[in-house]
């Protein structure tokens, strides 16, 4: 099976997983250091181990996906029992980043387009775009009748504007797509509650940065450092953080791969 390439939003949630795995460790020893030694030593055992978790978190860059069988047994069975718009996205989104069926999983979200549903089209315009059909990636989204009003497609809007150029447009997309955010919040990709928060924050953070990249080439750079600081708060891990002197194009970002 080939190499999986995470999302940097997708990155950034297994990463955080990873450090309450260690974490978790960390203070079952302290507790038992604790026990043994006292309090102080309790403390500080699980001080040097946040540390610790903290760092191997930063140095983490890949995780293995799982095995090919395993996913086609489990798509097999979710997409046997559920037939919503979120599982078919979930389902085409599998057969694309896992199985590398871009051919089938965008034939399977054209067949549902006419739900309107605003997370299976963004999911479709997420994988057209990165197929390099840009044009059909952005009239997809902007056909849907929630193009203006759901802040996931908004975002898939921008990245795909931004990518085209239209900077001015793209940032539009990005500020109504941070506004909404923050008042309703992105849409419930079916994944657990604790997974879906995190996922919200790697999402706003990445828009505000590709928001900060759109004002950095239009040379407002108090706008650029104002957005690129606000999406470094939304990142526990240092390594996502973004500065003026780092802007890069950004692909567009599909909501959900992680499950």
């Amino acid at each position: 099976m080939q190499q999986v390439k995470y999302d940097p939003e997708i990155l950034y949630v297994q990463k955080l997983y990873f450090f309450l795995f260690l974490a978790t460790f960390s203070l079952l020893a302290a507790i038992l250091i604790g026990w043994r030694v006292g309090v102080q030593g309790g403390i500080f055992s699980f001080l040097i181990g946040l540390i610790i978790s903290y760092a191997a978190m930063l140095r983490k860059k890949t995780f293995s996906p799982p095995q090919k069988k395993v996913t086609v047994q489990r798509m097999a069975r979710e997409i046997s029992q559920d037939t919503s718009p979120l599982a078919i996205s979930r389902f085409a989104s599998q057969l694309y980043y896992y199985l590398h069926e871009p051919g089938q999983a965008i034939s399977l979200l054209e067949k549902f387009l006419s739900s309107h549903d605003p997370l299976l089209c963004a999911t479709l315009a997420d994988i057209l775009y990165k197929e390099g059909r840009t044009k059909q990636a952005l009239s997809v989204a902007r056909d849907n009748p929630y193009a203006l009003i759901d802040p996931l497609l908004l975002a898939t809007q921008g990245h795909i504007l931004k990518e085209l150029g239209k900077l001015q447009d793209a940032a539009r997309m990005y500020e109504r797509s941070l506004r909404l955010a923050k008042e309703a919040g992105f849409p419930h990709n079916g994944a657990h509650w604790l997974t879906q928060h995190f996922l919200s924050l790697a999402y706003t953070g990445s828009i505000h940065h590709a928001l900060a990249d759109c004002y950095l080439a239009l040379k407002d750079f108090d706008a650029a450092k104002q957005h690129y600081r606000a999406g470094n708060r939304r990142f526990l891990d240092l390594t996502f953080w973004r500065f003026p002197s780092q802007s890069i194009t950004r692909p567009a970002k599909n909501y959900t791969k992680f499950h």
